[in-house]
């Protein structure tokens, strides 16, 4: 890896534009390799989704899932027993069918996961409500899933920020990133609110924002856009549970990434005069009881427009299907009940790797996994970095795998 000593000012080696989860791993990944590195966020620390989703790492039938998953939670151990906590542990999972017919249909969803590796063991409605009778559950079966983890989703944000300030790196909150800039082909450095920030290395993980600064490279660029979607999500934060939950809770209803890529695309204006940006691409259950006692009640996700809210009536749709079901949940207090968006790739896959400008990369798309993926996806990046090319040996993460991209 070569560095250019000849400009006037010393650049940073490495700024990383986006202070969550994605970012937050990525500088603790470069820290750790002994790079300079700088994190930049217009706002806080896992001020957006990062800090504020269901705290679940929950397996799939995909193979691409499972390894991610697989590759997060060791990351993830790396940092358990560090000093900042976050309620890191393996947990039972369950996926509940609410009728026979869909319960019929999840048997075929069973052997996918089982086709991955992941254990699968069928219960029916009637062991649940007889085992669980403060929980009554109202279902008609469901499977317990060989694997799945909780975390404290703000807590593990920031347990890889302090990893990476202890490892040398430079967090700057509060600092919006207007433009990045390149001449000859390579990254010159970034323009801020409060001026430019020379730099050798530079990596686009800002969420929703990236395809802004992507149209905002400016000199060799603008590189090409990527399909993304705001995913927009309700959650819904419970208080304390007064009965203990050994699992987190899910209805078998949420799809494969593939096809949820799919159901989030969204085009030209016929979407928008059509308001399609309003019509839950996903409405499910996931109920994750965490560490603390309280819990977090999910989830919901919609093809959306990042700065246009619609569809205001999905968390009460989440209570009363959650009511419906696990009657037993009526009792907590509910803390609050929020929105989010989650920014969506076209194939439901992160995306990782290098962009036709040289020190350029992009780490972002984690959609719905995002805490289960960006430990890992941030590993094999870096690690792509220091082998030299920049793009993983996953090649389903990279960006070429999208049109406009292939001679990146």
């Amino acid at each position: 890896m070569s560095f250019n000593s000849t400009r006037v000012q010393t650049p940073m080696d490495a700024v990383v534009i986006g202070g969550g989860i994605a970012g937050c791993t990525l500088a603790y990944e470069l820290a750790r390799h002994g790079l300079k590195t700088t994190i930049l966020e217009q706002s806080m620390i896992a001020a957006e989704s990062s800090g504020r989703n269901t705290g679940t790492l929950l397996t799939g039938p995909q193979k691409e899932v499972v390894e991610l998953l697989d590759a997060s939670v060791a990351i993830y151990a790396e940092l358990a027993d560090g000093p900042v906590p976050f309620e890191f542990a393996a947990i039972a999972h369950l996926l509940i069918s609410e009728d026979e017919a869909s319960f019929e249909a999840a048997a075929a969803v069973a052997d996918r996961y089982r086709e991955v590796g992941v254990a699968m063991e069928k219960i029916t409605g009637k062991e649940l409500a007889r085992d669980h009778p403060r929980v009554g559950f109202n279902v008609a079966g469901a499977y317990s899933v060989g694997r799945a983890w909780t975390l404290e989703p703000m807590g593990a944000t920031h347990a890889f920020a302090h990893a990476a300030r202890e490892a040398g790196a430079t967090i700057r909150t509060g600092l919006r990133v207007a433009q990045i800039f390149s001449r000859g082909g390579k990254v010159q450095g970034i323009l801020t609110d409060r001026g430019i920030v020379p730099a050798d290395l530079v990596f686009i993980a800002n969420g929703l924002w990236m395809s802004d600064l992507l149209r905002r490279t400016v000199g060799d660029g603008p590189l090409p856009g990527l399909p993304f979607t705001a995913g927009r999500r309700w959650l819904i934060q419970l208080g304390k549970l007064d009965f203990e939950l050994p699992w987190i809770v899910e209805e078998l209803t949420w799809p494969d990434q593939e096809e949820l890529g799919r159901r989030m695309r969204l085009d030209g204006l016929a979407d928008v005069a059509a308001q399609r940006d309003d019509q839950p691409a996903v409405e499910a259950i996931c109920l994750n009881p965490m560490g603390g006692g309280d819990a977090r009640l999910g989830a919901s996700v919609q093809p959306a427009f990042r700065d246009l809210v619609r569809n205001t009536d999905m968390a009460s749709r989440i209570a009363s299907r959650t009511l419906r079901m696990l009657p037993g949940l009526g009792a907590p207090q509910v803390r609050n009940v929020y929105p989010g968006n989650r920014p969506m790739l076209s194939d439901g896959l992160p995306v990782a790797g290098r962009t036709a400008v040289e020190g350029l990369f992009v780490h972002g798309g984690m959609g719905s996994i995002g805490m289960h993926a960006a430990p890992a996806t941030a590993r094999w990046l870096v690690d792509a970095v220091f082998s030299g090319n920049g793009s993983p040996a996953q090649t389903w993460l990279r960006p070429d795998r999208f049109p406009g991209w292939e001679a990146s």
